[in-house]
């Protein structure tokens, strides 16, 4: 594999409600449930996320509600390292449910009935894809299904088909494909019970796949104008056409299934990373049934969607040598060059729990409860007191950068040494100046000791920690939140959400200073004559 497979996915986003049963409930009939979950799932987040988790890069066109099971959608996909920046939160519809029911027996054996409200998927509109038509042909491939309008699957094959680039069509749920659109595609992938739709004729007799039938509704595709056809079959596995001959692959045996949802999409993702990734039609359908064994495995659609990790463990475990192992390594290899799959994940996470914590954070910031520290600038400077910025640590570096932002902003201020300030630099201290002390835990010793020479010196402490309730937050005269839950790294103890929840609690605080000054254009431009910034604007002429 020489390069990463890149995708684009232009589909749907779900939020799965399940219920499990041990029997389906008849017309009229009320039966108690065994349990009740919710999953993010819809076939384009799906199948995104299963080749992201299998090493390609995915960029993801669809829309979601402006709503909280929007927000979750999104961010499943986004954790597992799908690009959604072409996703569009939508304040007229909501974001779209599936109502999973599964059944199963007193064997293990599973099977679900799906009802899916379409919600935001269906206001997927031609405008939401027009980027493409100058950009597309970056992609190896185009995943499409049937759950948002056909006129933008049509546009989106359309665009593809003029950059030579392959389109696959999971057309599910079963609905009728027009001739156009079916001579656009590279692959087309339905089920048995959509290919009867697409076809009339049916492929299963007494739950067992008729090769002859399945041959001939295979044949009446080609006809129409596919190229390679691919047949998912359940337990039985899979097989695919390119107009020639059919190739079979087994289900994987002994693999209980749990839950059958996301099954096919699995097995999409996984087929369509492995063809881009350079393999033959008969290899990615051989490693594409062993990623959709796992997922039938795992409840839930995208919490049971295997990293490439999980698929060569299986495949190293079942010892078939038939398959091709080579893929794997090269989808790995591709994934992250230098950088393993336990680093890329790590990465994936910081990501994730950055977005999260930074939101949350902000979400709470206030401009009242700044009043009590920007009082105390506000007194200091009136008497002729300065502001100074102190730190231990990774917030040392913060105080730094704080010191500079305050006073290119109308409040000057001066960076104070955090240890050595017990030993002399609190010289630079007088009577009546404010200093801000910042330090995540508010318990360091060495803080402690700063805290207390600073005070001992007749000045007023400003506190900016990650707990209300920590010593320097009592022995404050101000004292300003700047909490996170979880780092966003490995061990979660290296400073880094914290860094960044102090960076803008300070920035808040600066903001709060410059209006109240009244700081004009003129005298931001007078402190900055060395750079960019250091020149007045046409609206400010």
């Amino acid at each position: 594999m020489k390069k990463r497979p890149r995708l684009l996915v232009v589909g749907s986003f779900v939020m799965d409600l399940i219920v499990s049963v041990e029997k389906l409930p008849g017309s009229g009939e009320t039966i108690l449930g065994r349990t009740f979950s919710t999953a993010p799932g819809g076939k384009g987040a799906n199948q995104a996320i299963q080749a992201a988790r299998l090493g390609a890069r995915v960029d993801m066109v669809g829309r979601v509600g402006d709503d909280d099971f929007g927000r979750r959608l999104t961010a499943s996909a986004r954790e597992a390292g799908v690009d959604v920046s072409h996703v569009a939160a939508d304040p007229s519809r909501p974001s779209a449910i599936g109502n999973v029911l599964l059944e199963t027996d007193g064997a293990g054996r599973s099977r679900n009935r799906i009802v899916v409200i379409p919600g935001a998927n269906m206001a997927v509109e031609p405008g939401d894809a027009a980027f493409l038509k100058d950009s597309i042909g970056m992609y190896d491939m185009v995943l499409l299904q049937h759950e948002i309008p056909k006129e933008v699957n049509a546009l989106v094959a359309e665009y593809a088909a003029r950059a030579g680039v392959p389109v696959m069509l999971n057309p599910a749920p079963a609905a009728e494909v027009d001739g156009g659109l079916l001579s656009r595609l590279t692959y087309i992938s339905p089920n048995e019970h959509e290919l009867e739709s697409l076809t009339g004729i049916a492929v299963k007799k007494d739950g067992v796949t008729d090769r002859e039938a399945l041959s001939r509704a295979v044949k009446e595709l080609h006809r129409r104008g596919a190229a390679n056809v691919v047949v998912t079959l359940g337990s039985q596995g899979a097989a695919v056409s390119d107009g020639e001959s059919i190739v079979y692959s087994p289900g994987v045996e002994d693999i209980k299934a749990v839950d059958p949802t996301a099954a096919g999409d699995s097995f999409v993702g996984a087929f369509c990373t492995a063809v881009c990734a350079g393999a033959d039609n008969k290899t990615a359908l051989e490693f594409a049934c062993y990623a959709a064994s796992i997922t039938v495995s795992r409840m839930g659609a995208q919490p049971g969607l295997p990293t490439l990790r999980e698929v060569r463990e299986l495949l190293d475990s079942r010892g078939d040598t038939k398959v091709d192992r080579s893929l794997p390594d090269a989808l790995d290899r591709g994934r992250a060059g230098r950088i393993g799959e336990a680093a890329g994940q790590a990465f994936d996470t910081c990501k994730e729990l950055a977005g999260k914590e930074l939101e949350q954070f902000i979400g709470g910031m206030d401009a009242e409860s700044y009043e009590a520290a920007a009082g105390l600038i506000w007194d200091a400077q009136a008497g002729g007191g300065r502001v100074h910025v102190t730190g231990i640590g990774k917030p040392a570096h913060v105080a730094g950068y704080a010191a500079s932002l305050l006073s290119s902003t109308g409040t000057p201020a001066y960076f104070l040494h955090g240890t050595e300030a017990v030993h002399g630099s609190c010289g630079q201290l007088a009577k009546g100046d404010v200093v801000i002390c910042i330090s995540n835990s508010g318990e360091t010793a060495e803080m402690k000791s700063t805290v207390t020479a600073i005070q001992n010196n007749g000045c007023k402490v400003i506190g900016v920690s990650g707990d209300p309730e920590s010593w320097l937050a009592e022995r404050s005269d101000a004292h300003i939140f700047a909490g996170v839950g979880k780092e966003g790294g490995p061990l979660n103890r290296a400073p880094r959400n914290s860094v960044l929840a102090e960076m803008l609690a300070l920035q808040g605080l600066s903001v709060i200073l410059q209006a109240q000054r009244g700081l004009t254009p003129q005298e931001y431009v007078r402190w900055h004559p060395g750079g960019t910034l250091g020149a007045l604007r046409d609206n400010e002429r």
